[in-house]
């Protein structure tokens, strides 16, 4: 096995951390027939398998390629966007499932939601940005980071805007709404970034700690701030 094709076991790692995130939120906190009964929680959690094979399955049009670039090219900087965006979806698929509801059905609306919010979100980063040029062609591990993190930030902030529990399909629009919008606010913020921090032929190969690691810090405050200033969702602790 090369080193190339090593790497992508760190995407693998993404794939348990993300169905184990599922699993144990609706453990605690799903509906109460989802927490009383192992076989709805095993149903739910396969079909999360489902829902970030379909999700990831659109990775590639947003420039990343697992196969392409992790598993040929051993690009460092893609896995890491990858993963990010892996969690994210895993999340967002989670956050859906939070809260009492009658039906799947309210899962995968609520899931749904999140999940295109975070695709467009990440479309209009890509196409005011480029950066997937970053990652890919000048195989930015810096960029690769502030990405993974974006998405994890606003992966966490539409999650925490879907949980509670299910009225009406309007209802549920109208909190995800008043309660995810600061993710416009982010992805704001992370296109100045990208503007300033992205590489450039006076700064080919920007730092990893301040191009990187430093913004990633700033989105994962600003979506961990507001996560905590929301607090409980309805039907928490139910």
């Amino acid at each position: 096995m090369t080193i190339n094709r090593k790497l992508r076991w760190g995407f693998y790692a993404c794939w348990i951390v993300s169905l184990a995130s599922i699993a144990i939120t609706l453990r605690l906190w799903g509906a109460a027939a989802v927490r009383a009964e192992t076989d709805e929680i095993v149903f739910l959690t396969l079909a999360g398998v489902a829902w970030l094979l379909a999700a990831s399955s659109l990775f590639p049009w947003f420039g990343l390629s697992l196969r392409d670039d992790v598993v040929e090219r051993g690009n460092v900087a893609a896995l890491a966007g990858l993963c990010g965006a892996l969690v994210a979806i895993g999340l967002i698929y989670a956050g859906g499932g939070l809260g009492e509801g009658p039906a799947y059905s309210n899962n995968f609306f609520s899931a749904g939601l999140g999940t295109v919010a975070l695709f467009v979100l990440w479309f209009l980063l890509e196409w005011g940005a480029k950066v997937s040029r970053s990652i890919v062609e000048d195989r930015d591990l810096a960029s690769g980071i502030r990405l993974a993190a974006f998405l994890f930030a606003v992966g966490l902030v539409f999650g925490r805007a879907e949980a509670g529990d299910w009225h009406s399909a309007e209802a549920t629009f109208r909190d995800f709404t008043r309660d995810g919008w600061p993710a416009l606010v982010l992805g704001a913020v992370a296109l100045v970034i990208e503007w300033l921090a992205r590489p450039s032929r006076r700064r080919p190969f920007p730092n990893r700690v301040s191009h990187g690691a430093l913004p990633a810090c700033l989105y994962l405050a600003l979506s961990g701030g507001w996560v905590w200033h929301l607090g409980a969702w309805e039907g928490m602790g139910r």
